[in-house]
């Protein structure tokens, strides 16, 4: 009895022993399959706000959409990301809420842990971005009021969760704005852009 005990613990062991070096085995297969290049879709809340040298006003966050296309170039541990982002932006204020929107363009180089697949990682870069619209309280901006162009630095983190040819994507991200968007010096003194951005989205390989 005590023999045929030990025999079944021994077979009981190279059954674990043989399972996990075939889950090594196939590890690597399941990290490569995320290299290449992907496009696809991400959208979800762009929690705004401002900084200005103006100390006499209060603000408020305005929360908005954000979301559009963006492609995906996956070399192992790292990789470069660039997208195309409809952004909303602005301040509310005890005197007054300016709204913009911008048409956004983000380049990022991104850090990954491959971990089967699931892969996350953190990146930073940078963004342009042009004004699409803009008002304050309701009422249009006038052309020599602010910036029609802004550009930021963008740090952040997301995950990648692979499926075969698809991917799922959650991303968050913070952009400071590095570009004083106020011509009006004596309404908001500097103005420059604050952002957060939560999304969500798929991703296709190619």
């Amino acid at each position: 009895m005590k023999r045929r005990f030990e025999h079944h613990a021994t077979a009981t062991r190279v059954v674990q022993i043989l399972a996990i070096v075939l889950g090594v085995g196939l590890l690597p297969t399941r990290v490569v399959a995320q290299h290449g290049t992907e496009i696809g879709f991400r959208g979800g809340v762009s929690v705004a706000s401002a900084s200005f040298d103006i100390d006499t006003f209060d603000k408020a966050n305005r929360t908005g959409f954000v979301g559009g296309p963006f492609i995906n170039f996956d070399f192992g541990s790292l990789g470069f990301q660039i997208a195309g982002l409809y952004n909303t932006e602005g301040v509310d204020t005890n005197v007054g809420s300016l709204d913009m929107a911008y048409f956004e363009i983000p380049a990022v180089l991104k850090l990954g842990i491959p971990l089967s697949v699931i892969k996350p990682s953190v990146f930073a870069g940078a963004a342009v971005a042009f004004r699409t619209s803009c008002d304050v309280d309701g009422v249009a901006c006038a052309d020599n009021d602010y910036e029609t162009t802004d550009y930021s630095g963008v740090v952040g983190a997301d995950v990648g969760l692979y499926l075969g040819p698809i991917s799922l994507w959650a991303d968050a991200r913070y952009n400071v704005g590095l570009k004083d968007i106020n011509k009006v010096s004596d309404v908001f003194g500097d103005l420059k852009n604050r952002n957060w951005n939560l999304t969500a989205g798929v991703g296709f390989k190619l």
